[in-house]
């Protein structure tokens, strides 16, 4: 019972919530879960983010513009680049799942605004978040996997010179407190996501949402509220 209570202890300070863990688990399971816990925290400690629980081969790109906040998971094959004017925030008792990519910048040769990501926000599997415009996520977020959000377009309106050459348009994306973003959503350059709507899996976000409204098809439209 003492290992069972440290678990849950541990669960409800990493997570910033009320609540135990399953009692379906077992007792070896969670030895093993508090194990594999102890360890991300020590590597977490020697990459310099002492109150957080790093998987292996998280890539940290540019430490010096990355911001953590407390009890931070940021689970295996996460790459973070915090190369930015602002650079990357992630606020405390936030998740990042395997395979997330969070970028401030996307070239050299003009520095992106940053990323900011709110308290309690759960970042899913494969998510892509690239900051060039400025990306802006609320607390208490919910993103399934396969998420993309942008805050760039290119310029085509050349058709002799190529694209890549043509430059960029930067526009803010901001998602508000409280959004449930669906597996394989993408949220095209600045879109704003009122508090408390849900995009339904598979979406393309290409205008902004009220708050509480419930989303869905491509592009995304209104078919409910909350």
């Amino acid at each position: 019972m003492m290992l069972r209570d440290l678990a849950n202890r541990l669960y409800r300070s990493s997570r910033d919530v009320d609540i135990d863990i399953d009692p379906a688990v077992t007792s070896a399971q969670v030895a093993r879960v508090v194990s594999q816990k102890a360890v991300a925290r020590l590597r977490a400690i020697s990459r310099g983010i002492p109150s957080g629980f790093l998987s292996n081969r998280v890539q940290i790109v540019n430490r010096q513009h990355l911001t953590v906040g407390k009890n931070v998971s940021i689970a295996r094959d996460v790459l973070i680049d915090g190369l930015s004017r602002t650079g990357v925030l992630i606020g405390n008792n936030v998740t990042i799942d395997s395979y997330a990519q969070i970028k401030g910048s996307g070239v050299i040769r003009n520095l992106g605004e940053g990323v900011r990501i709110g308290d309690r926000t759960a970042i899913g599997m494969f998510n892509v978040i690239w900051g060039q415009g400025g990306i802006r996520i609320g607390t208490d977020c919910l993103f399934g996997p396969h998420v993309q959000i942008f805050s760039e377009n290119h310029i085509f309106d050349s058709l002799t010179l190529p694209i890549r050459e043509q430059g960029e348009v930067r526009i803010p994306t901001d998602i508000g407190n409280d959004v449930w973003i669906g597996a394989g959503v993408t949220v095209l350059a600045g879109c704003s996501i009122g508090d408390g709507a849900v995009i339904a899996a598979g979406s393309v976000v290409t205008k902004s949402v009220e708050a509480g409204s419930i989303m869905a098809g491509v592009p995304a439209k209104r078919i409910g509220t909350r």
